[in-house]
């Protein structure tokens, strides 16, 4: 679906994540930009976040996890109950994540 404003055309796209629709989405790349810079998925900023959140990038860039494909994020136990809470949110709302406490600044 489009919708229209005037002068301006906006796509109303789907997260393949949450599934959430009119959320602002966010380029997410699959594998590192080295191996594969086509390998990107349009999501929506929260889920992005999440990832981010939850994933360190060398978790992200070990094959052997998986973290490479949309099933097999929400394969980790971790990201799906996220997404469970991501679902519950208007299409514009911001979801605060505390960074965990191995990750958060000194």
């Amino acid at each position: 679906d489009v919708q229209r404003h005037p002068g301006i055309f906006l796509t109303i796209v789907t997260c393949p994540l949450c599934e959430r629709i009119g959320a602002p989405m966010q380029r997410h790349h699959l594998k590192t930009r080295r191996k594969d810079r086509h390998a990107v998925e349009r999501i929506c900023r929260e889920c992005h976040k999440t990832i981010h959140g939850l994933f360190e990038l060398s978790e992200l860039r070990d094959e052997h996890r998986g973290l490479d494909t949309l099933e097999g994020l929400m394969s980790d136990e971790r990201f799906s109950r996220a997404v469970v809470h991501i679902r519950k949110l208007e299409p514009g709302a911001h979801m605060r994540m505390a960074r965990p406490r191995d990750r958060r600044r000194r």
